[in-house]
């Protein structure tokens, strides 16, 4: 009882304290850097600075919002994220504290950090967390940002159809925000995702519908970029009179802006189109662009430029120059694939580290539960092995003594019991003769005992010899023996016809095959008629539709199931004429 009372008032407490994190209201600067962080992250920094020395006096939920508000000014300042030790506590405490709109900003920020962290898994699990505890929120903005980090983490790892669904959701959750503004950012990953898949026509629709929404927003720089982008692509098209007409409007806007795109892509076109001076000029605009891409296509393109002009020295510095730049990009690629299988293993390694952990701390529960079903399974199992012993030997008993009755049955209408009749009837008649009379009454007796039985035995086989005759002349015989020659189709209905001839030729043949063994499935059934009414197992296969060895192995299986003895196709057809 005392071990009770005491988990209820720790449960008390507890609930007071989360109710105290709730009560204390946020201070004023607080509640600014929160809205500045958003829109003016500059002018938030200065204010969290000023903060950082009345911490002391905050409760632990104020100094955790306020560790969260100085992660997210850092993020939104692109100051990189190193560690993951703050994102952790905050995620932690939040996830206890209970606040879900701080615990889905939370995920999202640590989604953040992974990503930085170069740990696209883990940003991906945590990302998919803060969806998970979103639910009906009205935070429409932080959930598009989550479907739109997943969509470039997916695209990140080719997997480009869950990227696009992913930046679809962005769209629409930007929509319901009514964040027109960065629409046209959205709906340009998506043209880059189409781009990527080689679905170029999606791509210029979206491309031009980003264009259109930069355009209408007056987002000067997003639209020219938009367009730069575009105009690359129609390139690839070789439609390069709208490329043109895209990258001079592009190039209208240039004040701090990165041109090296645009000129890049002017001097490729320029190039393709045999405008050298115009290609050259460009392509030199690019020389110091510190992007490796930009300088590789640029060494390439005037590579190739002083080729044309006969400059071959010039032609291969440049080749050689690209050669090296390529050899970078080459070098940077693998350590970036290096760098995504790295983040995969390390992802892998954590889950299962994190499921030893869970194992270790259900380990007694589970493993009494383990035991608990291996036992039940177990005792199932014996129950189970025991019956099918029990079944499997009472039915070869049962089996034995069938097999043994038929085999005494066989005998006694048989020319071999007459025989054996009427050598006992002659050694009979021998005793007659030379006993006295009261013996010899006894003995007449067994005589005519033996007469009798004899008779009987003719009568049966005169009877079976009968109906045999009649079969044979059944129109159901004659089918089944013409039916290979005539092409005659057999249907179910003559199947059902042959047996219950059979079974009343041969003293209901298929409920003693049943006896003997009560699993055949319908085509051993019929083999053991055609055996009956003797026809060839090349005619079997044909009537069957099986191959001759397929029914040759299906008899020598029958012939187990019947006997529980090891034998012959040969041994079966023999047994089954004289059964």
């Amino acid at each position: 009882m005392s071990y009770i009372y005491i988990l209820l008032v720790s449960l008390l407490l507890s609930v007071f304290h989360a109710c105290d994190y709730r009560e204390k209201p946020y201070p004023a600067t607080l509640l600014r850097i929160d809205s500045l962080a958003n829109t003016n992250p500059e002018e938030a920094r200065p204010l969290l600075e000023r903060l950082r020395d009345s911490l002391s006096y905050f409760g632990a939920e104020q100094c955790m919002y306020y560790d969260l508000l100085a992660l997210k000014v850092d993020d939104k300042m692109y100051v990189r994220h190193t560690s993951d030790s703050l994102i952790k506590r905050i995620t932690a405490f939040y996830e206890k504290y209970g606040d879900r709109d701080k615990l889905l900003e939370s995920y999202y920020y640590m989604g953040r950090v992974y990503r930085d962290l170069h740990d696209a898994p883990e940003a991906l699990k945590y990302f998919q967390k803060a969806l998970d505890v979103a639910g009906d929120t009205e935070k429409y903005v932080l959930v598009s940002k989550v479907y739109s980090q997943m969509g470039m983490l997916y695209n990140y790892q080719n997997v480009y159809e869950e990227a696009i669904h992913m930046h679809e959701k962005a769209y629409q959750y930007k929509l319901l925000a009514g964040d027109s503004a960065t629409l046209s950012l959205v709906t340009r990953d998506i043209a880059r995702v189409y781009e990527k898949i080689g679905k170029e026509d999606s791509a210029v629709i979206y491309y031009q519908e980003a264009a259109n929404l930069a355009k209408n927003m007056r987002q000067r720089h997003h639209f020219s970029g938009i367009l730069t982008e575009l105009g690359d692509l129609y390139r690839e098209l070789a439609l390069y009179d709208k490329a043109l007409s895209c990258l001079y409007e592009s190039s209208r806007d240039s004040l701090n802006r990165n041109m090296y795109p645009t000129y890049s892509t002017l001097g490729h076109i320029y190039l393709e189109i045999g405008k050298l001076d115009s290609a050259d000029y460009y392509l030199r605009k690019c020389l110091d662009s510190p992007d490796l891409y930009v300088k590789a296509s640029v060494y390439k393109y005037l590579s190739f430029l002083s080729e044309y002009k006969s400059a071959y020295k010039a032609s291969v510095r440049y080749a050689r120059l690209y050669q090296e730049t390529q050899d970078s990009i080459q070098s940077i690629t693998a350590s970036e694939e290096i760098r995504k299988m790295a983040s995969l293993y390390n992802y892998q390694k954590r889950e299962k580290e994190n499921l030893h952990l869970r194992e270790v701390n259900d380990r007694v529960r589970i493993q009494i539960y383990q035991v608990i079903t291996l036992l039940g399974m177990a005792s199932a199992l014996m129950a189970l092995f025991v019956y099918r012993f029990k079944r499997q030997k009472d039915r070869a008993a049962l089996q034995v003594r069938i097999l043994s009755q038929e085999k005494q049955e066989q005998y006694e209408r048989s020319l071999q019991c007459i025989e054996e009749n009427n050598a006992k009837m002659a050694n009979l008649e021998l005793l007659l003769s030379q006993k006295k009379d009261n013996e010899n009454s006894l003995l007449q007796v067994r005589k005519e005992l033996l007469q009798v039985t004899n008779e009987r035995i003719q009568l049966k086989r005169s009877e079976r010899d009968l109906l045999e005759i009649d079969l044979r002349h059944s129109d159901i015989y004659q089918k089944f023996h013409s039916a290979i020659e005539s092409d005659l189709k057999i249907l179910d209905a003559d199947w059902q016809s042959l047996q219950q001839a059979l079974d009343l030729t041969y003293d209901n043949l298929t409920e003693r095959l049943c006896d003997l063994y009560s699993d055949l499935s319908s085509i051993e059934l019929r083999i053991c008629y055609l055996i009956k009414v003797s026809i060839r197992v090349t005619d079997m296969a044909i009537l069957l539709n099986r191959s001759k060895s397929s029914i040759s192995s299906a008899r020598s299986r029958l012939y187990y199931k019947l006997t529980g003895e090891e034998g012959t196709p040969n041994d079966l057809d023999q047994f089954i004429v004289d059964f």
